[in-house]
């Protein structure tokens, strides 16, 4: 397994775009992002304080959110998982394993190496949509069940095999 650990210094940290409107209270367990009202960083990871902070979703990449997977953690409203260019996407063992775990919907963010988002999943979990970039991937032009009419980087399991899956 690769880690990739990115440091960034805090006058470049990239804004996070929770799935949500208005964003509940969110951990992010990497470095690199701007903290808001409801949105703290933890660059190590999961600790101590970002367990003080009581985080009722949580945003990391896929390692840091497998390492949570064992330890029983509870969350109220999603699980962010970033994947990044280069590197594989969200699988779905991964997506079950993280629903089980965690109790709430999982969406997928692609971000590149600075953290800036180029694609995110909506709620029909039907892929991601393409805000920048991308251009090298293969894409689906046909309208999104959100009405989204984006293109979409395809991804895993729809949410239709995830219902029989976990059923």
């Amino acid at each position: 397994m690769t880690v990739r650990i990115r440091f960034q210094r805090p006058d470049h940290a990239a804004p996070f775009v929770h799935p949500m409107d208005p964003a509940p209270r969110t951990a992010i367990l990497a470095p690199g992002f701007q903290a808001t009202k409801t949105t703290r960083v933890f660059p190590r990871g999961w600790d101590e304080q970002a367990a003080r902070f009581q985080p009722q979703s949580i945003a990391a990449p896929l390692g840091e959110l497998r390492r949570l997977a064992a330890q029983g953690l509870r969350l109220e409203h999603a699980v962010i998982a970033f994947t990044y260019e280069g590197e594989e996407g969200l699988s779905s063992p991964d997506r079950e394993l993280f629903w089980r775990a965690f109790g709430v919907p999982v969406f997928e963010q692609y971000l590149d190496a600075n953290n800036q988002l180029l694609a995110m999943e909506c709620d029909a979990h039907s892929g991601l949509h393409v805000l920048d970039g991308c251009g090298d991937l293969h894409l689906e032009h046909e309208p999104c069940a959100c009405g989204n009419r984006s293109p979409r980087i395809s991804r895993g399991a729809r949410v239709e095999e995830l219902v029989e899956l976990l059923a």
